[in-house]
């Protein structure tokens, strides 16, 4: 046998040394393997075994390929050099490098392993401290052959071992490669997986090009890589299946799972840090307006030393946030978003990365739940067809576009209490969800702080009414007109500075009051509707009932996925109803504000329980801030507040046939003749002026 390999070998001052023939292992310590080293090739005998030192002064590494797989792939991915050897099973088994970067203490000994009923050992680099047989004959009598020889090829430590690391992950692939009907499938997932691994696309174009020409399948050539573009297209985002999916599909164990996830870090560098440091990083991201870290898992903020001292106990030596700094996934974010549109973590505005603050609702649409409860409690609450198809639109809308906003909010109003107007809102809230679709009061819809916008779909204004003050209806009206209709809107939140806030919220009001709002004439940004409805006590009983026990969410949620919206212009203005304009009417009469602040608090001549409309105008014509000249506009006045009229009463000193408005103690009055009701009546203005005049 040619002694070629071994004068390269020392002509590259590689370390060798004797050891007993027929045994590859070597018991002795190293000071003794030294002893017996080779010099020269005249100290080589027959039936010897000759191994090479590893690393040292030489800066040759081995790459053992010890599977099948490995040897099949080997080609494809470590360079070719002139120093190579095996069994004779396995001619080519051992291949050497000149590493022209090796570090004697850090560069010793790497490996790829994958547990599976197979070899485990797929690839071995051997460095300092290590050696491999390279002459002789093996415990079951195969001797070492060299295929060739001549000079190592020179390469750094880290190309060497990513090399290592492709081939390795290829070999896996390939030894786990599927069933034949299921290939297009299996490598969908492994591209997949590649791709959310942070594989650059080339390794993964030479990964898989290698095992499908190595895949036995006629049907599985190159026109399969057109997979790896369309994937490697997708942002980076972008939530699509992987590992996991793969994993159940195609049966690997956990421990198999484990192995090829290590595999994947070894290729990007990512398995010099701890082991959770790859967990530690889809948790944590520094928000930097808020110069604080965000814990995904707990959404909170945090010091960085209430990081470092949660996270601990899963470094053991090391603090979390060092290696976070370090790791190449590591989020930084510039602040927080809500994109229901796009169901990802981390999104991009404006070229910014954020965090989306949007949580989907787990509630699923169910078609075979009951509904009728739900078309009866709409069409209670709005018997007008016309009316009542544009409000179901309206939800359908939102539902089928999360995220997006229609460009006018709805006006619910009934003189009845808890007639249902919330219970509508309780299943639409059911299906998005509490994060998403909020309830909040009157003052919060007024607050420059308006944090609601960040984070809901739809809001509820529940039991709009302002104090009753004209100015501030006024000023409601002008604050709700642009947070309805613009994408975004300007908010100073507390402690920090104003801003342009993206908003997609949509707005549904609720109100007791036909004069909620001071609405301009021509109003194009609200749909108004006045319920004329009875509260119904057993329709509302039914109907939480089903909400609660039967699925009545999921139910409507189907219903409302399948609506068609054809006529429906989420970006026009508000179709006009007569309740638009009838609310234009009453809230923009300084005399309803005024009645009603002086009949809420009990004062003079509001005190009382029976008042007349022709007493009421002659007095509050001197009322200064009051402009009234219409005796109609008083017994609307008196309406708002819940007077009840009763006519043709005779009342002494102020007529025969007058109107008295019932405001306080309805049972009582009501059950009265008009004649009755007419001798109760005490006059509070007419009655002094006419005993004056007596006077």
């Amino acid at each position: 046998m040619s002694l070629n390999p071994i004068a390269n070998l020392l002509k590259n001052d590689a370390t060798l040394f004797f050891s007993d023939f027929g045994k590859k292992a070597v018991e002795e310590s190293w000071i003794k393997r030294f002893k017996k080293q080779i010099k020269s090739v005249d100290q080589v005998k027959d039936f010897t075994n000759i191994n090479i030192a590893t690393g040292r002064e030489s800066l040759i590494v081995d790459v053992d390929i010890d599977c099948p797989e490995a040897n099949l792939l080997a080609d494809y991915f470590l360079p070719k050099t002139e120093l190579e050897f095996g069994r004779e099973s396995t001619p080519r088994a051992h291949r050497l490098f000149k590493v022209i970067d090796l570090h004697q203490k850090k560069h010793t000994r790497t490996f790829c392993t994958f547990a599976d009923d197979k070899k485990s050992m797929l690839v071995e680099v051997r460095a300092n401290s290590h050696y491999t047989m390279c002459w002789g004959q093996y415990e079951n009598r195969e001797k070492v052959v060299w295929t060739n020889s001549g000079l190592p090829t020179e390469i750094s430590w880290v190309a060497l071992n990513k090399a290592a690391a492709l081939l390795a992950v290829a070999s896996v692939i390939l030894r786990k490669y599927s069933k034949p009907g299921t290939h297009d499938q299996y490598l969908r997932l492994v591209i997949n997986t590649l791709w959310h691994h942070k594989l650059e696309q080339s390794d993964c174009e030479k990964i898989i090009k290698a095992v499908l020409a190595n895949s036995n399948c006629e049907k599985c050539d190159d026109s399969k890589l057109a997979k790896i573009k369309s994937v490697y297209a997708k942002d980076r985002t972008e939530e699509i299946q992987g590992l996991p999916t793969l994993a159940v599909e195609f049966n690997w164990s956990e421990d198999e799972v484990k192995d090829f996830k290590k595999l994947l870090l070894k290729i990007t560098g990512r398995d010099v840090v701890p082991e959770f440091t790859h967990e530690f990083v889809n948790r944590i991201a520094y928000m930097m307006k808020q110069k604080k870290y965000y814990d995904l898992q707990d959404k909170e903020m945090y010091d960085k030393d209430s990081i470092d001292v949660k996270y601990a106990k899963d470094f053991k030596n090391y603090t979390p946030l060092k290696f976070w700094k370090q790791h190449p996934d590591r989020k930084v974010c510039v602040d927080f978003t809500y994109k229901p549109a796009e169901p990802k973590r981390f999104v991009h505005v404006d070229k910014k990365l954020m965090i989306n603050i949007y949580e989907e609702n787990d509630l699923k649409p169910d078609p075979k739940a009951n509904t009728d409860l739900w078309d009866a409690m709409v069409k209670h609450v709005i018997p007008h067809e016309d009316y009542r198809n544009h409000f179901l639109d309206w939800i359908a809308y939102i539902i089928q576009n999360k995220g997006k906003k229609v460009r006018h909010g709805l006006i619910l109003q009934s003189d009845e209490f808890q007639l249902g107007k919330g219970s509508l809102y309780d299943v639409v809230r059911d299906i998005l969800g509490r994060v998403n679709a909020k309830k909040i009061e009157l003052d919060q819809a007024l607050d420059k702080g308006k944090g609601y916008l960040v984070n809901s779909i739809i809001c509820l204004i529940d039991e709009a009414k302002s104090s009753g003050k004209w100015e501030e209806k006024q000023r409601l009206i002008n604050t709700l007109k642009t947070i309805l209709t613009e994408g975004s809107v300007g908010i100073r939140q507390l402690y920090k500075e104003y801003s342009e806030q993206d908003t997609c919220t949509n707005y549904w009001i609720n109100t007791n009051h036909r004069d909620a709002f001071a609405l301009p004439p021509n109003e194009v940004r609200y749909w108004v509707y006045f319920s004329e409805a009875k509260r119904n006590a057993q329709l509302l009983k039914d109907y939480h009932d089903a909400r609660y026990n039967h699925n009545l969410a999921g139910g409507v949620y189907a219903q409302l996925l399948d609506r068609s919206l054809k006529h429906f212009d989420p970006l026009g203005v508000a179709p006009h109803t007569v309740y638009r304009d009838q609310m234009t009417k009453l809230a923009d009469k300084p005399v309803n504000d005024y009645v009603r602040d002086n009949f809420e608090q009990g004062v003079f001549p509001f005190d009382r329980d029976l008042v007349t409309t022709v007493e009421l105008l002659d007095w509050l014509k001197k009322v200064p801030r009051v402009r009234v000249t219409r005796e109609n506009d008083v017994a609307n006045a008196l309406k708002l507040v819940g007077g009840v009229r009763v006519k043709s009463c005779p009342v002494r000193s102020v007529g025969k046939n007058v109107n008295i408005w019932v405001i306080r103690d309805h049972v009582k009055y009501l059950e009265m003749t008009a004649k009755e009701l007419g001798s109760k009546y005490e006059g509070f203005h007419s009655v002094k002026l006419y005993n004056s005049s007596v006077v």
